[in-house]
Parts: C-alpha cells; structure tokens; sequence
C-alpha cells in the first residue's frame, strides 16, 4: 500500500501535469504525438545513426590535425596540386609543374617540337602524361661504375693540368 507522501507526490504530478497539458495548444499536442510516431522509425535506422556518428568521428579526427581553418585549406590546395599528377592529358601549366620546369622553357621545348603534343580547339597545348615521362627519361645520367669513377677523375685531372700548361701523367688502373 503506497504510503501518504507517495500518494501526495502523485497528486502533485498529476496536477501539475494537467496544467502543463492545458497549456499546450492543440496544434503544439499534434506536433509532439507526430514527433513521438517518428522515434520507432529512427529506432529502426540505428545502425545507420551510428555508421553517421562514426563517420562524424572520423571527419573530426581528421580536422583535429589542423590548428586552423587557414592550414586546413592550404593542406587541401596541395593534395589538389597533387591530383595533377593523375591526369592523362595535361596542360603546359601542370606539366610544367609535373616536370618541374618553367613554362617559358616547356613552351621552347614544345616549339622544336622535342616533345609530341596535341592542339584541341579554344585551348593551349595538351600533352601526354607519358610523353612527358619518356621525354624526361632521355636525360637521365647513369649512375658511373667504380671503373668509370676513376677513368672520370682523370679526365678531369687531365683538363686541369692542361689548363695550368702542365704535363699529366695518367695514373695506371
């Protein structure tokens, strides 16, 4: 049997409950029962929810690692700067870039025509990702042996002596 002050705190709330209701517009009661149909859908789509709030994680993690919005988007330039190097075609700013020369000397290269390229309409040169790969290649220096080393340290002994007028004597192998 609920004791005397269970049965006044439960008075209390009714009452107090009743007034709240009257309070409440008819319209303000029909807002709350639609929203209150709604939580059993939501309930249902939980495991999306929580896939929602650990991609939110992960994004807040992620931005955790900037100090300030300025060095988030100075990051996100250079990832775009990046992205270039994916391209197939490219255009003589981003293979200038890509290649790491100046456009001036890019465009001298593509005027003797050392470097194939294409000429859509309305644009500038277009060029080949691994046109500009293999153009690059035909510059590279091989690394020397060790025989190679000493045959090139006497060339240049030689071209030294030869400049200050002495006579060199090359240094057996």
């Amino acid at each position: 049997m609920p004791s005397e002050s269970t049965s006044l705190r439960r008075a209390f709330l009714s009452f107090h409950l009743k007034e709240l209701i009257m309070e409440f517009s008819k319209n303000d009661i029909l807002r709350l029962i639609e929203r209150a149909s709604a939580i059993p859908e939501l309930l249902n789509r939980r495991e999306e929810i929580e896939t929602l709030v650990a991609r939110f994680t992960e994004v807040e993690a992620y931005l955790e690692r900037f100090q300030s919005l300025e060095e988030l988007i100075t990051h996100l330039r250079w990832l775009e700067d990046q992205l270039y190097m994916c391209k197939k075609y490219m255009s003589t700013d981003d293979a200038a870039r890509y290649l790491s020369l100046s456009k001036y000397t890019l465009r001298e290269v593509i005027k003797k025509r050392e470097l194939p390229y294409f000429t859509p309409p309305g644009k500038g040169y277009c060029l080949l990702k691994e046109d500009l790969d293999s153009w690059m290649e035909t510059f590279r220096v091989e690394k020397l042996s060790a025989t190679d080393e000493a045959e090139q340290m006497n060339l240049r002994a030689e071209d030294a002596a030869r400049n200050k007028g002495v006579r060199y004597e090359k240094q057996g192998r």
